[in-house]
Parts: structure tokens; sequence; C-alpha cells
């Protein structure tokens, strides 16, 4: 079997399961009453979970870190209510000792739907996108101008007046569009775990 059909099948496995883990998510947003409006700034740390091996013989497991900023905030009378953010990203790869550590940052514009069921907790839908800058040498994708796909279900939890901390699995997804060859793009599920407070 060839490299390019093992990637295929890799890649068709990957997908089922970040499906069966959204789907198995999803009645647990339908517990929501309560409504808090309130603006949050938020700091997030992640690490890979589920991740793609590169043709280079291993596995792309980086870390990631990156802040959330409000910008504007939909008002509503419903039980739910979206937001928009801006979303700086760094993301940091230790390769194996045969290769260079490599390096991402960029920028995403994002969306998120902000659903609270109680005062002190809520769920959270975001999906985000933008530039960003790839150093990693691999056949599998050209360095250099890529984008940032991002899409995440997220767990918040107030522990004081104003501060609290949030868990999130995260899929992400880089490629460049076709400007550059190779595009094959690169997939991660990313375990994220970070710090919000409330914006004054």
């Amino acid at each position: 079997m060839t490299k390019l059909k093992l990637y295929k099948k890799e890649q068709s496995a990957f997908c089922r399961l970040l499906f069966s883990f959204v789907v198995s998510l999803l009645p647990i947003l339908l517990v929501a009453q309560n409504l808090s409006k309130e603006k949050v700034k938020e700091v997030v740390v992640g690490y890979s979970i589920i991740h793609e091996k590169l043709p280079e013989g291993y596995n792309y497991t980086p870390l990631f870190f990156t802040a959330r900023f409000p910008l504007h905030q939909f008002k509503s009378n419903k039980k739910g209510y979206f937001k928009v953010f801006a979303e700086p990203q760094f993301v940091l790869n230790n390769a194996p000792h045969s290769f260079p550590t490599t390096y991402e940052f960029g920028a995403n514009l994002g969306f998120q739907y902000w659903l609270p069921f109680s005062e002190k907790r809520a769920l959270s839908i975001s999906i985000g996108a933008g530039p960003h800058y790839l150093s990693l040498e691999t056949s599998m994708q050209a360095k250099g101008f890529i984008f940032s796909d991002n899409f995440e279900i997220g767990y918040y939890q107030m522990i004081g007046e104003r501060l609290g901390f949030s868990v999130k699995p995260r899929f992400r997804h880089i490629s460049n569009a076709g400007f550059l060859s190779p595009n094959i793009g690169i997939d991660n599920l990313f375990l994220m775990v970070g710090v919000f407070w409330k914006h004054l």
C-alpha cells in the first residue's frame, strides 16, 4: 500500500473519530437554562491528543498557546448569544532530535455561541480562521503562509467572583488553499485548558 493510500486511510479514520466525538457531546448542549452576558478574556494552552503522522516518520504533536479577546457581543433575548473574538496563536513543536524544532504563529477571527446553564457554568461552540505562518519542513505541506481553521466545544466554570477555567477539545486544520504545493493539509485534535476572567 502506498504512503498516499495509508495517509488517506488514516485521515478517514481520524474524521470518523472526530465526528463521533462531536455528536456524543451534542446532548449536553440541550441542558442550558440561564444566561450571563458578561464579556470574558481568556488565555489557553493545549496539546495534541489526536494527530497525523508525517511522511518523515514522526507524529506532528504541537503545543498550542492562544489568547482570546472579545470584539463584539450580539444582543439577544434568548438563552444563548453570539460573540465575535480575536485570537492570536503561537504553536511550538518539539520534533525528534533528527528534525529541528518548529513553530507556527498567526491570528484568528472567530465566532462563539455562548450558552450558560447556570450563573457559574457555560458551554460554547466556536469557529475561527485566519492567516498563519508555518516553519515546519515536510513533504506533506508547504512551509510558509497557511490558513489555520479551528472548531471547538468548550466548558466554562467560574471559580471566583471574576475568575474561572475552561476545558475545550479543538479540531484544527492548517493548509494554504492551494497557493503553494504540496498542500495536503495537517489536522490535529487538541485538548485545551485555559483561564478566563470577566472583562471590565
